[in-house]
């Protein structure tokens, strides 16, 4: 069975796009991304139909032959070859590995248009000629750089960068260079004409335009300030070229080079990768997507908390508010977050970015309530629950604020720290190890300190949601647990129990609605470990493997939580099996799905998918 988060999906690509081609005279489109997975989408097919991996990651590589019947694809690992667009069988291959093939990471590819002749550049400057009917190579030429090589619409010249960054142009039945103007701006790419009379070449400082008849200089634009030229794209109808930034497509009519407009991608962190359709400008952005203006995409989701009903979704600058299957604001937001929480009632979102201090905002009005202050950066952990707000500061010892009351305490020996979901209590660990139970409104005992399961120092500490109850775990990996409700009544200390010994890592812990479930967390690099502890029977009753590391547990519904690709939030059960998905859509668009099928939906989501 597919996986649910595979459906309703904007986009083939998991990875960002790192190379993208369009045929205008088919209409034909091939894109490719860092991962070296290759789609191809003919006229009148909603999605690709044909979606291969020749090989490694593709890094510009990428070309369709005029007719859009065949593509040439050459990766990061050195290998080249030509695929049929139909069923992406090979044509011709040449396979590189290990270190011999890295030399040779693939920058530019390109068919001639009868298909007979294939060339390449490449990182070690060389220029490759294949004749594919005999399956071997015919030429190689030093001394040249750049991301592109071209064919001439007859075949008979080549065009391509040498490594001064001037584009040298090829006659391939003399194999002798054609006299060129030098340019004023080095360039990293170029391009013939539609009609093949001129020659576009970009690089970071500007745009030039050389007539082939006699290589003159005939025209040049240079950019003022900006992020640079990272590519360069030309209309279908060969009327203009358009010289792609980090954020814009600035156009120039041809053959007189003047602007024409400037229109706004929108793709997030733009890879390079673009292409001009009859549809339009597309550029590729690092969430996996082809962008073509409007407000652009969200971005990946970094990390993701969640509480109940409410769901918080990190991007690279906002937090999106999910109430059930709709979401209801972005909370605007500088940085990149590290984690995101927020309170039972879903009141209040605290982001904690990777770098600055934390934030804190209310989720029914997106208004920020306040920032910790510079001491609250690269924090060790955070509570919220309740009108409190506590953080176990990076250079030691607690800090919190009671908002009801406008008051701000603060702690300077504790090592570690818990706050209740209902912000009831705050449990702390001692220098020495040992556990006390605060009132967050005074900073006094609210119990008698529990009496000690052995004498190993804790470490790691969490409260059960709706339960009087403490979980803690010890230097030696021994989880344990306190009923709190009986000290609380008789005001004497309480005496907790062992439950089992963990021998693996855990940084982090959540006590599950009812009291009889926990969650640990296993960080393992890359990715994490969810273990499912039942506290009374003392065992692991579930275990769900290759998590994201920024994998969360809802304590109120013991929903998994999870950052998925293309902008999705995955909700799964103890078991690890999806439940729901809460997607971001390019240009603002959102849409929630299960099993059964849409939940909800913006009202432009449709046109988004």
């Amino acid at each position: 069975m597919p996986s649910l988060v595979d459906q309703f999906c904007p986009n083939i690509h998991d990875a960002p796009i790192t190379a993208a081609d369009y045929d205008p005279n088919s209409g034909t489109t091939a894109t490719a991304d860092s991962d070296g997975l290759v789609a191809i989408q003919r006229p009148g097919e909603a999605a690709p139909q044909l979606v291969f991996q020749p090989g490694g990651p593709v890094m510009g590589a990428l070309n369709l032959i005029t007719g859009g019947s065949l593509v040439a694809v050459g990766d990061e690992n050195g290998t080249i070859g030509v695929y049929r667009c139909d069923t992406g069988e090979p044509l011709f291959q040449e396979v590189r590995e290990g270190a011999r093939g890295r030399v040779r990471a693939m920058r530019g590819v390109a068919l001639s248009p009868e298909g007979s002749t294939l060339a390449s550049i490449a990182k070690d400057g060389l220029v490759r000629i294949w004749d594919i009917e005999h399956q071997k190579r015919s030429a190689a030429w030093q001394g040249f750089s750049g991301d592109t090589v071209e064919f001439d619409p007859r075949g008979q010249r080549l065009l391509a960068m040498d490594d001064q960054g001037q584009p040298r142009l090829m006659d391939l039945m003399s194999l002798q260079a054609l006299y060129m103007d030098k340019l004023q701006m080095p360039a990293d790419r170029a391009a013939f004409s539609l009609d093949g009379t001129l020659v576009i070449a970009v690089g970071q400082a500007g745009i030039s335009l050389l007539r082939v008849a006699d290589g003159a200089l005939i025209g040049s634009f240079a950019t003022r300030g900006g992020s640079g030229i990272i590519n360069m794209v030309l209309a279908p109808d060969g009327s203009a070229a358009g010289a792609v930034t980090q954020r814009s497509v600035h156009t120039f009519t041809l053959p007189n080079l003047q602007p024409s407009s400037s229109i706004k991608h929108g793709a997030p962190d733009p890879t390079g990768a673009a292409y001009w359709s009859h549809e339009g400008l597309r550029v590729a952005g690092s969430d996996g997507l082809m962008h073509g203006g409007g407000s652009g995409s969200a971005g990946p989701i970094v990390c993701v908390g969640g509480f109940g009903d409410t769901r918080l979704a990190a991007h690279s600058n906002t937090v999106a508010v999910w109430r059930k299957d709709r979401r209801e604001r972005e909370l605007p937001f500088d940085g990149v977050s590290r984690e995101v929480y927020v309170d039972r009632d879903g009141r209040l979102a605290v982001v904690v970015p990777k770098r600055g201090p934390l934030q804190v905002f209310d989720c029914n009005r997106g208004t920020r309530v306040f920032d910790g202050g510079p001491e609250t950066s690269g924090c060790v952990a955070v509570g919220v629950g309740g009108n409190v707000v506590a953080v176990q500061l990076k250079r030691g010892g607690l800090r919190w604020w009671e908002l009801a009351q406008n008051k701000g305490y603060e702690l300077t020996w504790p090592i570690a720290m818990a706050l209740s979901n209902g912000g009831t209590w705050l449990g702390v660990v001692t220098p020495r190890g040992a556990v006390k139970v605060l009132d967050p409104k005074t900073g006094r005992d609210a119990v008698p300190a529990p009496i000690p399961l052995a004498d190993v120092p804790v470490r790691n500490l969490a409260f059960v949601n709706r339960r009087p109850d403490l979980l803690v775990m010890d230097e030696e990996g021994v989880l344990g647990h306190y009923d709190l409700g009986d000290a609380l009544r008789q005001g004497h200390s309480a005496e907790g129990r062992d439950v089992l010994t963990i021998n693996v890592p855990v940084d982090k812990m959540w006590g599950i609605t009812g009291g009889q479930y926990c969650a640990l967390r296993l960080p393992e690099g890359d990715h994490c470990t969810l273990l499912w502890v039942d506290i009374h029977a003392c065992e692991v009753v579930a275990e769900v493997v290759d998590l994201s590391p920024n994998t969360w547990v809802d304590p109120e519904h013991g929903l998994i939580l999870e950052p998925g690709r293309s902008s999705a939030l995955i909700e799964r059960e103890m078991n690890g099996k999806e439940r729901r998905i809460l997607r971001a859509l390019p240009d603002g668009e959102w849409i929630s799905f299960g099993w059964r099928g849409i939940l909800d939906a913006s009202q432009g989501a449709s046109g988004a998918i």
